[in-house]
Parts: structure tokens; sequence; C-alpha cells
């Protein structure tokens, strides 16, 4: 079940920047590999500490670890909060390209003119769904062993899904003259020239970190974990994942290019149109599905854990000083407690809908990815921190905090969000 490492963008928006660069992709799937190769002692301490503490999520370890701070947890779970939504955007922008891709033969006319607005009916779909089953529980530990094998269940799908349209391109390629491009992209690329340049060092470091420091990752790598058996079979089948995962990237990528080229096909949806160049359509069902379920699964597990911390270090500690009494009482507070968790499902996976209607239109998945990941990157210093340098002070995670954070938010968030998209750095 530790497949559900796997960072679902990498479904379409991988193949999108190998589309671009055909060395580009590999930190994506290079810096989480080497942290479970080589950083198994930083990660075996993390999940110690995190089970010794009884931690409900990285906001929640964060503030334990720096004197037991409400007000640092708070802080964190609104990093958490914001960081979250462009990657839930861009989940949702995902689905959407896929359902336009797979119905792109359908004209408004043909539906009485009206064009339903996919990413908000699977926001709203997909809220109703997190509210449903993700909050049934509200024990301490908030683990949730059916959800973990529901994304098992998910990121196998993906896979064989993706290996699938792997050797479809392969048999593709095969008919058609790749040796070209394949030559052009490969042996003489630019990429040659400087392979490991300053863009594929930061695109490595910010994956890596984001395997265990995005909300959803933290959730599965600390709270739902057992025994060291997890880990010990993490540190050898996430790696094989990715291998294999990376390993198949390559072919659709370069076939991809060889057959839409110019045609003004988006890399981000070569899957999908390889899959409905066959001569049936259950490879395009089998790669719809495998997608879906990514970028679904990924909603549902973020939703949940970003609901946690938003009730437990957000809106609880208020309403406890605001009503002491009533929220004392267990019962009544865990009536409140569950409503508060879907109310907040409900406005992050609405929110996250709307920013996906600000991103920029040509914005690839993977760089709508990247500015979440530079966004958690700003909690790796005060999680890494919090393990192993005993005088750490809490002050010093806050000014860390809030300065990288509105950095982040003026240099990457907002020339996303703008219509001319130009980056400020």
């Amino acid at each position: 079940t530790l497949a559900v490492y796997c960072s679902s963008w990498t479904y379409f928006g991988a193949v999108g920047t190998a589309a671009k660069n055909a060395w580009a992709y590999l930190p994506i799937y290079l810096g989480p590999l080497l942290l479970f190769v080589l950083g198994t002692p930083l990660l075996r301490k993390l999940v110690r500490v995190g089970a010794r503490q009884k931690t409900t999520s990285i906001a929640d370890f964060i503030g334990s670890r720096y004197g037991k701070r409400q007000g640092l947890a708070a802080l964190v779970a609104i990093v958490a909060v914001v960081g979250s939504m462009p990657y839930i955007a861009l989940q949702l922008k995902a689905v959407s390209l896929a359902w336009d891709t797979v119905a792109g033969t359908i004209s408004s006319d043909q539906i009485g003119g009206y064009q339903p607005d996919s990413a908000l009916i699977t926001a709203i779909l997909l809220a109703i769904f997190s509210m449903v089953f993700g909050t049934r529980h509200l024990e301490g530990r908030e683990r949730n062993r059916g959800m973990m094998g529901a994304l098992a269940v998910e990121s196998l799908v993906k896979l064989v899904a993706f290996i699938a349209i792997g050797i479809f391109a392969l048999i593709l390629a095969t008919k058609i003259d790749s040796s070209e491009i394949i030559r052009s992209e490969i042996l003489l690329g630019s990429w040659m020239e400087n392979p490991v340049d300053a863009r594929f060092i930061t695109t490595g470091l910010l994956a890596m970190l984001a395997i265990i420091c995005l909300p959803r990752q933290f959730h599965v790598t600390v709270v739902e974990h057992q025994d060291d058996r997890d880990l010990r079979m993490a540190s050898w089948l996430f790696p094989l994942y990715l291998l294999i995962v990376s390993a198949v990237v390559l072919p659709i990528t370069l076939v991809g290019q060889q057959l839409f080229s110019g045609s003004g096909v988006a890399p981000d949806t070569y899957v999908l149109n390889l899959s409905m160049s066959g001569s049936t359509g259950y490879l395009t069902a089998l790669a719809f599905i495998g997608g879906f379920s990514a970028a679904t699964g990924m909603v549902i597990v973020a939703a949940v854990t970003l609901s946690i911390m938003v009730s437990n270090e957000i809106v609880l500690p208020v309403l406890l000083r605001w009503r002491k009494e009533n929220f004392r009482q267990a019962d009544f507070l865990g009536k409140y407690l569950r409503w508060i968790r879907r109310g907040s499902i409900l406005v992050l996976l609405v929110a996250s809908w709307a920013m996906n209607q600000m991103l920029v239109k040509d914005e690839g998945l993977a760089s709508i990815g990247l500015i979440s990941f530079a966004c958690f990157a700003q909690l790796a210093p005060a999680l890494i921190g919090g393990i192993y340098w005993r005088k750490a002070h809490a002050l010093g995670v806050y000014a860390g905090l809030a300065v990288g954070f509105l950095f982040w938010w003026y240099c990457l968030l907002l020339p996303s969000l703008l219509a001319t998209g130009d980056p400020l750095l």
C-alpha cells in the first residue's frame, strides 16, 4: 500500500514537462527517490517522534516541537492551506483537461448550448465524498485505514494505466520513424551541454522536500504509520514505483512529440491523445480512469488532512476561548467538530476551483505543482530543525515562515494568477 506516496500530478504533468525537455522530468522523480534511498534515518526519526507525540498533522507536529505553541501551529496550517490550493487546482485542471480531451468531439450545440464546468462539478462531487467518508472518525490520531487502502488501489490503477499506455507508445514507435526525434532529444539535446544545471537541482530539491512536507504526504508517512515494517518496505518499493513511472514517461513523450508536435495538442494531454489514437476505446477508458483516480485520490486525502488542521489548529482554539463551558463537553464538541471539518472541506475545494479559474490558462500542470512544492519547502527547516536542533526557537520559525511565505506569494503565486503570467523571478 505504500505506493500512495507517489505524487498524483505526475500522471499528466511530468509528461508535459518532459515534452519540453527529455531531461527535465527526471528531478521530479529523482528527489523523492534519493530521499527514500539515502534519507531513511531522517524518515525513521520523523515517524518515531510523530508516534510518540501522537501527531495529527504537520501543523500539530511543528507546533509541538517548539514548545506546544498554538499560534505557530495555526501559522503552519494557514501556510499549508494556501500552499495546497494551487496543488488541488491543478488536479481540477487535469480532470477538466481530461474531460475536454475525451469529449472534444461534442459541441455545445449538442448539449443545448450550455457547456458544463467539469472542474466545478468535480470539486463539488469530491467535496461531498470527502465530507461523507472522510469525517466519520474523530479519534485523536486521525487514522483512516480504509482511505489508505483506497489510495493504494488508486496508485495501482494509475501504474497499470501508465504501463499500458507506455507499451502502446513503444508499439507505435516501431510503426513510425522516431529515430530523428530520439536522436535530437536524447543524444544531441541541449541538456547534454549542462545536464545538471540550477533548474535541475532546484526541481529535485523541491520534489525531495515535498515528499515529506506536503500535508497529504506527511499524513501518509507519519500519521498513518503503523510500525517499522512500513518504512522498510517503502525504502525499496517506493523507489521501484518511481523508476517504473519515469521509465514509462520517456516513450510516451517521444512518440507524443512525433505524432502531435505542431498540431496544437497540449503536452499534458499526450497520455490521453495517445490512447485515443488506438483502434479500441478500452485503452482510452483505462487512461482516463488512471488519471481521474490519481487526481481524485490526491484531492480527497488533501482535503481531509487540511480540514483536520483547520479545525484542530485554527477554529477549535478560537471556539474554546469564546465558549469554554459548552465546547469542553465531549458530545457537544464532537458534534461541532464534524461540521467544522465538513465546512472546511467544502470551502477549500470551492476556493481551489476559483483559483483554477484564475490561473494562467497556458500554465502547465507540472509548473503549477512546483509552485505548491516551493511553498511547502518553507516548512522543511522547521520540520527538520524540530527533530535535530534542540536549541531552535519558535521565534525563528515564525520569522522564517512569515518572510518565506510572503516572498513565495509575491514571486510565484501572484504572477501565476495574473493574466500576463510574467514571472517576477
